[in-house]
C-alpha cells in the first residue's frame, strides 16, 4: 500500500516581480504560512519523496513545509499536464511509501478528483471545480506506483485539506 499526497501550490504573488515570467513569482507572505501549515500535517505523516515542479513558488511551497525529505525538482511537473504527472509518479520505485507531488492547477486538481472518483464521487467532482493554493489530498493506492499511469488508475481518498 502507498500513501500520495497532492499539494497545489500555496498562494503565490499576482506577478514575478523582477520581471520573469509566470515560473517565476514567489510565494506570499500568506502563501509561506500556509505551507508551514501543511507542513505541520506532513510531518505527523511522514514523507519518504517528493516530487516538485520547478516554478518558484512550488519549490518554496516545498521549503516552507519544513519537510526533511529527498526532493526531485521538474521541469515537467510545470509545463506537463495530467499524463506528465502520472507518468512521473508510475515511475517511482517500490520502496517509497509515501509520496509528495507539489504542483499546480488545473493538473494537481484533475489527477486527484481522477484518482479518488471511484471512492467519493461527489468530493472529486468539487475538487474539480474548488481547489485554493494550499490544498493537500491525501489518497491511499492499493497498488504498484507503475498502476498509476494506467487510464483505470484509482485509490482511496483518505482525506483532503484547504488551507
Amino acid at each position: 500500500m502507498h500513501t500520495l499526497f497532492l499539494l497545489r501550490h500555496a498562494q503565490p504573488a499576482n506577478s514575478p516581480g523582477n520581471g520573469g515570467g509566470d515560473a517565476d513569482r514567489p510565494l506570499t507572505a500568506l502563501g509561506r504560512r500556509q505551507a508551514a501549515e501543511v507542513g505541520k500535517t506532513l510531518a505527523l505523516r511522514g514523507v519518504d519523496l517528493a516530487l516538485c515542479s520547478s516554478a518558484l513558488r512550488t519549490r518554496q511551497t516545498f521549503e516552507c513545509t519544513g519537510l526533511d525529505c529527498r526532493v526531485e525538482v521538474m521541469r515537467a511537473l510545470y509545463s506537463g499536464g495530467t499524463e506528465t504527472m502520472q507518468q512521473r509518479i508510475s515511475e517511482i520505485e517500490e520502496e517509497v511509501g509515501t509520496l509528495l507531488v507539489v504542483g499546480h492547477a488545473p493538473t494537481i486538481p484533475a489527477l486527484a478528483s481522477r484518482l479518488s472518483y471511484s471512492s467519493d464521487r461527489s468530493e472529486a467532482d468539487q475538487m474539480r471545480c474548488w481547489y485554493p493554493p494550499a490544498t493537500l489530498t491525501e489518497i491511499e493506492l492499493d497498488a504498484p506506483w507503475a498502476s498509476v499511469a494506467e487510464e483505470s488508475a484509482s485509490g482511496v481518498l483518505r482525506g483532503i485539506q484547504r488551507i
